[in-house]
């Protein structure tokens, strides 16, 4: 898979994944939780895979805080009350940094996308830091919501 078409793939549906769930209440969140990260964990196995920058099995760190987050958020309140110790909110923080760093690697370009040295491109450092701040900002908001 080409970084570009990764790109138009994963962006609107780690957004998607992060923000439309949280609009529905019980097994209507989870269902649709699911059914996005199962198609943002398709395709960025795809582009790990093609990448050979990273095992393909690392693509399921993309997903897991999110999923996680939906299904403590449709379990009873008092469950998710259980969350709150500061182990599992630094678990929580290392789920969020797993997923940062799989999506920093499956952006990493192919020789045939960029040659050269990885400073001079460009497409690599924004996306970087998009998905670093957008990353921060999702573990802030799961933090804050249990």
């Amino acid at each position: 898979m080409k970084r570009l078409s990764f790109i138009y793939a994963a962006a609107p549906l780690t957004v998607a994944l992060n923000t439309l769930p949280g609009m529905l209440d019980g097994a209507w969140r989870v269902i649709l939780a699911g059914i996005l990260a199962i198609a943002l964990w398709a395709v960025v196995w795809v582009r790990v895979y093609t990448n050979k920058k990273l095992r393909p099995e690392f693509a399921i760190l993309i997903i897991l805080p999110a999923l996680c987050h939906h299904i403590l958020g449709a379990c009873n309140p008092e469950f998710a009350a259980t969350f709150q110790t500061p182990g599992w909110q630094n678990f929580n923080f290392f789920l969020w940094l797993a997923s940062i760093i799989v999506m920093i690697r499956a952006l990493l370009p192919t020789p045939r996308e960029h040659k050269g040295r990885l400073v001079s491109d460009s497409v690599f450092i924004f996306m970087s830091i998009i998905s670093v701040t957008y990353g921060l900002s999702c573990w802030m908001t799961t933090h804050v919501t249990f």
